[in-house]
């Protein structure tokens, strides 16, 4: 994260200002330094472009290696989670690129796959992406992603294009004026770099400034290329997820914390019964919003989001062993008996019932 303080008003006289980079004017820190669980999913409220670069200097072989990684990265994110629309995926194939008959204008990135939340459709597309060997057009790639967002985007949620590629790229002067207009649109660019070069190196400097900025949060470097790619994409995934998704959650982590506070989150936007009382309107998180429901004997609760942030609300919902392993099962698609009352002011928490055992529960 960084903080900058701009000067509204220039020097006069013999007035002066501290330097742009001085501490007065300038902070740094980094944030989310906590060591990953390593199944991290995505199950962020977020638009995503995954451009896939089939060039020559990929090789078919390499290719085959990219697509299947890309297999393994789209298992990690999820098109619903807590009963609410979370990652909508397309495809762009570029590496297609050709000078056109008119001798001017390259040929267009390839729009493999709408914006979608079928995300088995996505898999299956991605397995049947052909090589096509020419050169890298990541210009274009970036231009059909626009357009796709344009045809395809919830205003609700945040675009993003995450390019997979080896990092040499034609044509920058083209690629970064592409750069620009996604910027202004706020669209943000991930980078996975699949190269033995190193990030400083002439070969991929463009790379550091096309990436939305702090370039070092938005690339992800597979330093020893293909070889390390195809020997650990798992690995690669994780970092990919962790270091791309807006909201990045461990399922495993989530049971743990199940297990050892005693309530599930449910439901976002959204909650099963009836509100009962007001238990607190100054709640910092779901645990204390848990502690205050447990003390008060409720089974259920409310927590408020956006204008109600802060809020706690107890729920009449009365919550069951099967019940409370039904929710901890489907996240995805949670169900209510007496039916959900939307709203996105709060979300909805079951407290476990007295005497289950939630590490029996698989996640």
């Amino acid at each position: 994260m960084e903080k900058f303080r701009h000067v509204l008003i220039p020097t006069r006289g013999e007035g002066k200002c501290a330097k742009p980079m001085s501490q007065y004017r300038y902070r740094k820190t980094t944030c989310n330094e906590q060591a990953c669980n390593g199944d991290e999913i995505c199950v962020a409220h977020q638009d995503l472009i995954i451009a896939i670069d089939s060039s020559g200097s990929v090789q078919e072989k390499g290719f085959k290696v990219v697509t299947d990684w890309v297999a393994v990265l789209l298992k990690r994110y999820m098109a619903e989670y807590f009963g609410e629309e979370a990652v909508k995926i397309g495809i762009v194939l570029f590496g297609n690129g050709v000078i056109m008959p008119d001798g001017k204008t390259v040929s267009p990135a390839i729009a493999a796959q709408k914006l979608t939340f079928d995300l088995d459709a996505v898999k299956e597309v991605v397995a049947g992406l052909p090589f096509k060997k020419g050169f890298t057009n990541m210009a274009q790639a970036f231009g059909m992603a626009e357009d796709m967002f344009t045809k395809g985007l919830r205003r609700s949620a945040s675009q993003s294009v995450m390019v997979v590629t080896d990092g040499k790229p034609s044509f920058s002067f083209m690629t970064q004026e592409m750069v620009e207009q996604l910027d202004d649109k706020s669209i943000m660019r991930y980078f996975v770099v699949i190269s033995e070069a190193e990030l400083g190196s002439p070969e991929l400097k463009n790379m550091k400034v096309w990436a939305s900025q702090p370039w070092e949060t938005n690339i992800v470097h597979v330093q020893s290329g293909l070889l390390m790619l195809e020997a650990e994409p798992e690995l690669w995934a994780e970092k990919a997820v962790t270091k791309f998704c807006p909201q990045a959650i461990s399922p495993s982590s989530m049971m743990y914390e199940s297990s050892i506070y005693g309530y599930e989150h449910v439901k976002d936007s959204g909650w099963c019964g009836a509100k009962s009382s007001v238990l607190s309107k100054e709640c910092e998180d779901a645990a204390q919003c848990a502690a205050l429901a447990s003390g008060a004997g409720l089974e259920s609760f409310l927590l408020g989001a956006y204008f109600r942030r802060g809020w706690c609300i107890g729920g009449d919902m009365k919550v069951d062993q099967a019940q409370y392993t039904e929710w901890q099962e489907n996240k995805a698609k949670p169900d209510c008996p007496t039916g959900w009352t939307s709203s996105m002011l709060y979300d909805f928490y079951a407290m476990q019932p007295v005497g289950q055992d939630t590490t029996a529960v698989s996640s």
